[in-house]
């Protein structure tokens, strides 16, 4: 059975692409989520956002370690078919590495100059004096209040034809399914993207899309 969304007229602009939304309310998280009529970006109204303490207290709850075969073998599926064909000689970041930075360690069997940070577990800033090859970033953009001003920082920590690597459930649904979603019911989770929002990010700072799954997996070219 469908559930019927409650739009408004304008609200406010897209943070992406400065187009007009209209307001969705999620009746059933109690929350409402502005969503834009260009590209389709959806995110959620400030005022339901998290603050920084209950943010932290949610992802220490995380238990992504190696004990999780499913969750280590995601990654491995990911290195053998995303990033091994890019034959990686360079630094390689972890951005958003979470309590157990599981990719990075699984990457440091192969590669020579792996790093990580993560803003809650790992906040050392050392990593902002170096240029990477290789960026990943696993399920960390969908917690971005700020999408492009953290975009236009990965890409500036890029090499001229390096490569960031995302992970996040992309929104190919329409309005009423979103709100049946399960990836919504993540209290952290603050911005929902579809393939064209992020292509419209890409163009915004020297990044092309070269390959998706599109369903959760973009790979992006610094050109």
């Amino acid at each position: 059975m469908k559930i019927k969304t409650n739009k408004t007229t304008l609200i406010t602009n897209c943070p992406i692409c400065n187009e007009a939304t209209t307001k969705l309310k999620d009746n059933q998280l109690k929350v409402d989520y502005l969503v834009c009529q260009n590209c389709g970006f959806i995110y959620k109204d400030k005022k339901f956002r998290i603050d920084v303490e209950e943010e932290a207290k949610n992802y220490s709850l995380h238990n992504n370690s190696f004990e999780c075969e499913g969750y280590v073998k995601i990654f491995i599926d990911l290195i053998k078919e995303y990033i091994t064909p890019l034959k990686i000689k360079g630094n390689i970041l972890e951005f958003g590495s979470g309590p157990g930075p599981v990719l990075k360690e699984l990457l440091q069997r192969d590669y020579n100059s792996v790093y990580d940070y993560d803003p809650f577990f790992n906040n050392d800033k050392s990593y902002l004096k170096r240029k990477y090859e290789l960026i990943t970033s696993t399920e960390v953009v969908e917690h971005f209040f700020n999408p492009l001003k953290e975009f236009e920082h990965l890409s500036n920590l890029l090499l001229q034809g390096g490569y960031l690597l995302i992970t996040t459930r992309l929104r190919t649904m329409d309005l009423d399914n979103f709100l049946d979603w399960w990836y919504r019911r993540d209290i952290t989770h603050v911005s929902f993207y579809t393939i064209k929002s992020l292509e419209i990010i890409a163009a915004k700072f020297n990044l092309k899309i070269l390959k998706t799954n599109n369903i959760n997996i973009v790979l992006f070219q610094k050109i």
